[in-house]
C-alpha cells in the first residue's frame, strides 16, 4: 500500500515533511511526519504527491496501489487520480477566510473521496455533515513529547498572545500606508464577497477586531506580552487601529518565538481567539495551552463546549464585559487554576483527545487506510 500526501504548498513537496524539524514550522503538519513512521513500521509507503507521480511514471509504483490524501484542492492529487490512483481522504485545516475558493467548491472537490476530515465537512452550509466514523474532527497540533511540566502559578508572568498580525474584515478601510498591494487585496475581497455568499458570512464572523480590542484592554497595567509575525509592521491595518495600538505594542512585542509551547508555559493566561466564529472551527490555539499548562482565554467556535471540557478554559462568551473577565482571572488562586489546567490535560489523555496529537491523528488515518 502506498499513501500519497498531496498539497500545492511547495514546502510540503519532495517528502520534506518526513523531517520533524521541518514540519514543526507548519502548525498542524506534524501528523504527516508521524504517518511516514507509522507506515514504514507496517511495510507501507508514504510519499508527497510529486514523488508519488514520479514513482508511477518510472514504473516504481502502480497507480492503482496508491491511496491519495488530498489537502483541499491539489494539482498533484488531480494528476494521480487521472493516472488511476484511489481517492482515499481529503482534508481541510483552514477557515473560509483563508481558503474561500475551496469552500465555494467543496462539494464538487470532495465528492469523490471516501473519507473527509476537516472544518468544511461540518455544519449546515456544507454537504458533508458527518465526520469519519463516529468521531468529530480534532485539529492535530502537538507531539506527545511536547507536553510541558506545569510550572508554579505564582512564579509565572501574567498574559501572552502568540499570533500573527493578520487582519481581514468585511469593511473597506484606509490603511496606515496606502499601497497598490493593499488596494488589490481589498478589491479581491470585495469581488469574493459579491461572488460567494459563504465568504460574506466568513468575513462577518471575523474575530480580528475583537482580538485587537483585547490587546488594547490588557495592555493597560496587566503585563501583556505579544509574540508573532507582523506586529512590527502596520501597513495593512486600518489607520484607526494603528493610532490606538502602535505605541502600546512597541513596548510589549517580543518578536517571533522559536518555540510557542515553551514560551506560553511561562504565563498564567494565553489569549487564543480563532480567526473567525464557525461551528466546529477549533484550531491549535486552545490545544497548545493545554499542552503548555497555561489557561486559555478563548473566543471562537460557538460549540466549543461540545468538543472539550467547559472548565478547562476561560470562555469569553460567559462574561458580560471584559472587565468581568479580568475580575475572574484575578480571583483565581493556584489551586483553582491547577484544577482548570488539569481538566485540559485529562481531556488530551482520552481517546478522542489523543487525536489532537500528531501520533494519535496519524494512527487514526492509517487505520482508515487499512480498512479500504
Amino acid at each position: 500500500m502506498h499513501l500519497a500526501i498531496c498539497s500545492d504548498i511547495k514546502e510540503f513537496k519532495l517528502d520534506q515533511l518526513q523531517d520533524e524539524l521541518w514540519s514543526r514550522n507548519f502548525p498542524g503538519a506534524g501528523w504527516i511526519t508521524c504517518l511516514y513512521k507509522v507506515a514504514t513500521a507496517s511495510s507501507a509507503n508514504v510519499a508527497s504527491g510529486d514523488i508519488a507521480i514520479r514513482n508511477v511514471r518510472s514504473s516504481k509504483w502502480l497507480a492503482c496501489d496508491i491511496y491519495v490524501i488530498q489537502d483541499m484542492d491539489s494539482k498533484d492529487a488531480e494528476k494521480l487520480l487521472e493516472l488511476g490512483a484511489r481517492p482515499f481522504l481529503i482534508t481541510c485545516f483552514e477557515s473560509p477566510l483563508y481558503a474561500p475558493r475551496f469552500y465555494q467548491n467543496v462539494s464538487q472537490i470532495a465528492e469523490k473521496f471516501k473519507y473527509k476530515i476537516g472544518f468544511p465537512f461540518k455544519g449546515k452550509k456544507c454537504k458533508f455533515s458527518e465526520s469519519v466514523g463516529n468521531i468529530d474532527f480534532r485539529f492535530p497540533s502537538f507531539y506527545l513529547k511536547d507536553m510541558k511540566e506545569i510550572q508554579a502559578w505564582n512564579s509565572r508572568k501574567k498574559i501572552i498572545l502568540v499570533a500573527a498580525n493578520k487582519y481581514i474584515t468585511n469593511r473597506v478601510f484606509m490603511p496606515k500606508k496606502p499601497s497598490m498591494r493593499g488596494l488589490i487585496r481589498q478589491v479581491k475581497n470585495m469581488l469574493r464577497k459579491l461572488q460567494d455568499p459563504f465568504y460574506r458570512i466568513a468575513l462577518a464572523n471575523s474575530l480580528h477586531d475583537q482580538r485587537l480590542e483585547v490587546i488594547e484592554y490588557f495592555s493597560v497595567g496587566d503585563n501583556l506580552d505579544i509574540c508573532g509575525k507582523g506586529w512590527d509592521k502596520w501597513d495593512e491595518l486600518p489607520s484607526t487601529w494603528v493610532k490606538r495600538l502602535e505605541n502600546i505594542i512597541k513596548e510589549r512585542y517580543l518578536g517571533v518565538c522559536e518555540n510557542k509551547i515553551d514560551l506560553i508555559s511561562n504565563y498564567r493566561f494565553s489569549i487564543c481567539f480563532e480567526n473567525m466564529v464557525m461551528s466546529g472551527y477549533i484550531t491549535e490555539k486552545i490545544i497548545d495551552c493545554f499542552v503548555a499548562g497555561t489557561l486559555p482565554i478563548y473566543l471562537g467556535a460557538p460549540d466549543v463546549d461540545s468538543f472539550m471540557p467547559s472548565n478547562s478554559f476561560i470562555d469569553m462568551r460567559r462574561f458580560q464585559s471584559i472587565e468581568q473577565v479580568k475580575a475572574f482571572m484575578n480571583s483565581l488562586d493556584d489551586k483553582s487554576a491547577l484544577t482548570m489546567i488539569m481538566a485540559g490535560r485529562d481531556y488530551l489523555k482520552t481517546e478522542v483527545g489523543r487525536l489532537h496529537s500528531y501520533e494519535g491523528f496519524a494512527d487514526y488515518v492509517f487505520k482508515l487506510a487499512k480498512t479500504c
